[in-house]
C-alpha cells in the first residue's frame, strides 16, 4: 500500500533488519524525508530468535543502522518478540505517520504456513500509512558482510582432532557416554575461541565422527542399534545448545571489552584536552592522539577566510596520496555537508581515506582526515562510532578556545582596571 503524505507534520520510520539490501530501503526513506522536510526514524527490533542470528548478521545490521545514521536518520533499538508490535507501539508513541518496509522474499511454502511481520504490520498499523518497497539488492551504499576467517574454521577442526586422539586413549577404559562429553568439550573451546561457524561446523562433524570412530560397528556410519540415533539426535543438539551460548558469552565479552576501550579512549582525549590552550596544540594533540588509537596517519584540515580547508596539524603528504583532487574534493565535502565519509563508511567507500567533521553544537570547526597504515583493513562499524565521539570532543576544545578568544577573561581586562570595576562604556 503506497500513499502520498500531504501532512506537514510528517514523521518517517524505516524498518531496518540485516539484509544486505537494506540500503536500497534507506535510501528510498531518505529521499522522503528530504522532500519532505520530516524527521525520520530507522528502527530495528531484535527479537529472542534474531539473537540465535550469527555473528555476520548482527553486525551487518549495526553497519545498517550506522548507514541510517549518516543519512540523517535518528536510530533506535528494540527488543521484542513480535517485530510488527514492537514497531506500531514505538511509531504510536512517537507520532510517527508513515512506516517503510521492504517487501520480503520467500518461497511459497513460507508465505503458505508462515505470517511475515509486514503482512501483521499492514492489519496493526492503525491510521498510519505503510509504504512497502521492493527489497532488491542494488549494490548502492551496501556494506561488505564480515565473515569467520578460514584460520578459526581451521582451529574448530584441530579442536576436533584433539577430542578424536583423547578419545581414542580413553576408548578402551571408559563408557562412549564419556567420550560424547570430549567432543561437547571441544564444541566449547571452539565457540569460545572461534566464534558461532566453527562451532557449529565441529557440533556436526562431531557427531558423525563419533559414530564413524566409536559406535559399532566401528569405521562404519551403519548404525546396529537404534537408540544410538537418539544419542546422536541429542548429542547434535546439546552441541549446538552449547555452540550457541559459548559464542553469545563470547560476544558479550568482547562488547564489554570494546566499551571499557572506548571509555578509556574518551577519557584519555578529555584529560589531554583539558591542560591545552591554543587551536594548534589542540589539533596537535588529536591528531597523535587518533593516529595512535587507530593505527593511522591523521591530519587536520580547517577552513580559511574564503571556506577553503587548510592544513592545521599533522603531515599531509601522509594522507592526501593517490587521487589528490579527489580526496580533497571529500574532506571539502565532509565540511559542508557535516557527515562523515570515505573508507570504510556508505558514503564514497572507494576513496583511500576516512574524513569525519569537527562538529560542535552549532558551527562545524574543519575536518579530521586519517589514512588507515593497511588500507585494506578500513574501521569497523564500532570504531567508527568512536572516532565520531572522539571528533566532537576535540570539536568541543575547539568551541571553548574559540568562545575564549572572543570574550577574553578578567586576565585580558585593560592595564590598571580593577575586575571589580564596570567597563567603560564607549
Amino acid at each position: 500500500m503506497t500513499t502520498t503524505v500531504n501532512s506537514p507534520e510528517a514523521k518517517l520510520l524505516v524498518c531496518v533488519s540485516s539484509n544486505p539490501s537494506a540500503a536500497r530501503l534507506i535510501h528510498s526513506a531518505s529521499e522522503m524525508a528530504a522532500r519532505l522536510s520530516a524527521e525520520w526514524y530507522a528502527v530495528h527490533v531484535t527479537t529472542p530468535k534474531r539473537l540465535m542470528s550469527p555473528e555476520v548478521a548482527n553486525d551487518r545490521a549495526a553497519d545498517n543502522l550506522m548507514l541510517a545514521e549518516h543519512a540523517g536518520a535518528r536510530t533506535v533499538t528494540l527488543k521484542g518478540r513480535n517485530i510488527a508490535e514492537e514497531v506500531v507501539g514505538f511509531a504510536q508513541q512517537r507520532g510517527v505517520t508513515d512506516i517503510i518496509v521492504s517487501r520480503p522474499r520467500r518461497s511459497v511454502l513460507e508465505s503458505l504456513l508462515l505470517r511475515s511481520p509486514v503482512d501483521q504490520l499492514l492489519r496493526s498499523c492503525g491510521d498510519i500509512d505503510v509504504h512497502v518497497i521492493s527489497g532488491a539488492a542494488t549494490g548502492s551504499g551496501a556494506l561488505p558482510s564480515k565473515c569467520a576467517p578460514l584460520a578459526d574454521y581451521g582451529s574448530g577442526v584441530l579442536f576436533l582432532i584433539l577430542a578424536t586422539v583423547l578419545c581414542f586413549t580413553m576408548f578402551p577404559f571408559f563408557d562412549l557416554s564419556n567420550l560424547i562429553m570430549v567432543y561437547l568439550l571441544a564444541v566449547m573451546v571452539t565457540a569460545t575461541g572461534c566464534g558461532r561457524g566453527p562451532a557449529v561446523l565441529v557440533s556436526v562433524l562431531s557427531v558423525l565422527t563419533f559414530d564413524f570412530c566409536f559406535v559399532p560397528p566401528r569405521y562404519s556410519f551403519t548404525v546396529d542399534e537404534a537408540q544410538y540415533i537418539v544419542t546422536f539426535v541429542v548429542m547434535l543438539v546439546v552441541a549446538l545448545v552449547i555452540s550457541h551460548l559459548a559464542a553469545r558469552l563470547r560476544q558479550e565479552a568482547e562488547t564489554a571489552r570494546l566499551q571499557e576501550r572506548q571509555a578509556e579512549a574518551m577519557h584519555g582525549l578529555s584529560r589531554q584536552l583539558a591542560g591545552i590552550r591554543g587551536t594548534e596544540s589542540i589539533l596537535k594533540t588529536a591528531e597523535q592522539y587518533l593516529s595512535e588509537i587507530f593505527n593511522s596517519r591523521v591530519v587536520a584540515l580547517l577552513p580559511d577566510e574564503t571556506g577553503q580547508l587548510a592544513v592545521a596539524a599533522g603531515d599531509p603528504a601522509a594522507v592526501i596520496q593517490n587521487d589528490m583532487i579527489k580526496e580533497v574534493h571529500l574532506a571539502q565535502s565532509v565540511y559542508t555537508t557535516g557527515r562523515m565519509a570515505g573508507r570504510g563508511t556508505p558514503i564514497s567507500p572507494e576513496v583511500d581515506i576516512l574524513c569525519v567533521p569537527l562538529q560542535a553544537a552549532h558551527a562545524c570547526f574543519g575536518v579530521i582526515a586519517l589514512r588507515p597504515k593497511d588500507v585494506r583493513r578500513p574501521l569497523a562499524s564500532q570504531q567508527l562510532k568512536l572516532l565520531e565521539s572522539l571528533s566532537k570532543q576535540i570539536a568541543l576544545a575547539l568551541e571553548v578556545e574559540h568562545l575564549s578568544a572572543e570574550c577574553p577573561g578578567p586576565s585580558a581586562t585593560a592595564s590598571g582596571q580593577s575586575v571589580n570595576e564596570p567597563h567603560p562604556r564607549d
